[in-house]
């Protein structure tokens, strides 16, 4: 039928991402440094991008099984 593999691999990538975004926003809460809210907004906003958009574009791209036989 299809490959599911990549799409699977993909969608682990950019939930690792997330999941690594959540934890560095929890641990700039309990920072009390100016610092934190650079490395809140600039660290854990680019692996929130980068893991949303890794999720879109493995939506997008992948290629399952054709409706022609």
């Amino acid at each position: 039928m299809f490959n599911p593999q990549p799409l699977q691999r993909r969608l682990q990538l950019a939930g690792s991402f997330l999941i690594l975004a959540l934890l560095i926003e929890a641990l700039t809460v309990l920072w009390t440094r100016p610092v934190a809210f650079v490395v809140f907004v600039g660290l854990s906003g680019v692996l929130f991008a980068g893991g949303i958009i890794l999720y879109l574009y493995s939506l997008v791209s992948f290629k399952g099984a054709s409706s022609k036989q």
